[in-house]
């Protein structure tokens, strides 16, 4: 069975705490570890169990649908390397020195199918956590850590326990207990083990040179959202149950002029459509023109949800649904992704300025948006500003690069195999895939990584 496609980079493979995972339908993205704690990225896992031979057995797996006993079923159906792995997994499941079980056992060989960096595989139980995230239904604290002097917020997921006591992406967890009384210092490592092994804490976070606060926060499942908009009168992220509405939460940016929005779309997944255009509404109510569309850390995902968000940002596009993205497969078969609706002039006039902000790990759904507003005239070079970070000892303003999409299949089971299985083309026939996007002189930005939107729109 096949779902639909995504792009996304593919995760930093960080150590985590709270249950999520990634998207089940095509996609183009960078597997953000949503909804979760997770510290600095270790090395990359070794394949330890026949990683070359495992495509085969994945098949042999799937279509006889046991473990040994129902292999020997279709044997004769299979040549000889497929009965040689059938040999080789049978003296693991008998020789190994512990014993492993049916499931422990899958999961070591399916991993090495992870072909290359965007492919993934899924147990029915991560799968199911997989599918639960792309209808925006998370479970856990909400949040990403690296590791630095304290554990540092790489990451907070909006609605989540962790944003709504107040932490933002940048801040440092300074403190960590049970209760207020109970609060010490530690090494990164030590917060991390113990809120892996909590599910309620409290937390003493803030900024380096800001307030400290302290807080309880409690592992719970909720709706993720992921987008943000504020102006100069006002901050507003959406918050509530299984409804979410967008609501104030704190007084507006110094950075913006009156004529202006600032809105950031940190994933193309769960509600973010929605929440997209709920803000460009808020825009228009509240009588701003302009807009700063924020991408920075956005790692993609839907390919359905950014034909949805590009449906209101083609400024010169004829039609009602005009092309965003071309999929291109090894055969040579093409397929078209367009535009849910054509209704940039709702919201902007042919003088709004439109400025895009993005970084390194700005990827694939993220970089077809910018793709399709450049060929559409929306935007031009000049109205994109990039950070600048470290590519092989070079200074470099980019973003990721990734231009394939991945599709997942299911097996009647529960388990799941997310493969790359197309590169993206922009409208124009443009592939970005292992260059990404350049910003030069004044739009290339020195700021930190984990710079907050007012520190990074003063510096362009």
């Amino acid at each position: 069975m096949k779902q639909e496609d995504t792009m996304s980079e593919p995760k930093q493979n960080e150590p985590t705490m709270s249950e999520g995972s990634e998207q089940n339908e095509p996609t183009m993205s960078e597997e953000t570890e949503q909804s979760r704690f997770a510290a600095s990225a270790p090395a990359e896992k070794k394949r330890k169990v026949l990683p070359i031979l495992c495509a085969i057995l994945l098949a042999v797996i799937f279509l006889c649908g046991g473990f040994l006993g129902g292999w020997y079923l279709a044997l004769g159906n299979f040549d000889e390397r497929a009965r040689d792995l059938i040999w080789l997994a049978e003296r693991v499941e008998e020789n190994y020195y512990r014993e492993l079980d049916d499931d422990e056992l899958y999961d070591k060989l399916f991993h090495a199918l992870e072909l290359d960096k965007y492919c993934s595989y899924y147990n029915p139980s991560a799968y199911d956590r997989l599918v639960d995230e792309s209808k925006g239904s998370n479970e856990g604290y909400g949040v990403s850590l690296v590791y630095e002097d304290y554990a540092r917020v790489a990451r907070v997921v909006y609605n989540s326990p962790c944003e709504r006591a107040g932490m933002e992406t940048g801040m440092y967890i300074y403190r960590f207990g049970e209760s207020a009384e109970t609060l010490r210092e530690g090494t990164p490592e030590e917060a991390y083990a113990f809120l892996t092994s909590h599910d309620s804490v409290v937390l003493e976070f803030g900024y380096a040179d800001g307030e400290k606060k302290v807080g309880t926060v409690a592992r719970e499942s909720y709706a993720g959202s992921y987008c943000e908009y504020r102006d100069s009168e006002g901050s507003f992220r959406f918050r509530g149950g299984d409804t979410l509405t967008l609501t104030q939460i704190g007084g507006g940016m110094s950075a913006l002029d009156g004529k202006t929005a600032y809105l950031r779309l940190t994933e193309f997944d769960g509600r973010a459509a929605e929440e997209f255009e709920a803000c460009l509404e808020m825009m228009k109510e509240r009588g701003r023109t302009d807009l700063v569309l924020d991408l920075r850390s956005n790692g993609g995902g839907y390919l359905s949800t950014l034909c949805e968000i590009a449906a209101h940002l083609l400024k010169n596009a004829e039609g009602n649904s005009p092309l965003v993205a071309v999929a291109r497969y090894r055969d040579g078969k093409t397929e078209e992704y367009t535009a849910d609706g054509n209704d940039f002039g709702k919201y902007f006039s042919a003088d709004s300025r439109i400025r895009v902000l993005g970084d390194e790990s700005t990827a694939s759904a993220s970089e077809a948006l910018i793709g399709a507003m450049l060929d559409y005239g929306t935007i031009t070079q000049d109205d994109i500003y990039l950070r600048v970070s470290t590519y092989n000892g070079q200074e470099v303003a980019k973003t990721y690069g990734k231009g394939v999409m991945q599709s997942t299949f299911t097996a009647p089971g529960g388990r799941a195999l997310r493969l790359t299985v197309a590169e993206i083309f922009w409208p124009k026939g443009n592939s970005i895939h292992d260059v990404g996007i350049r910003a030069y002189g004044d739009h290339a930005v020195h700021a930190e990584k984990l710079a907050g939107a007012e520190e990074f729109l003063r510096l362009i």
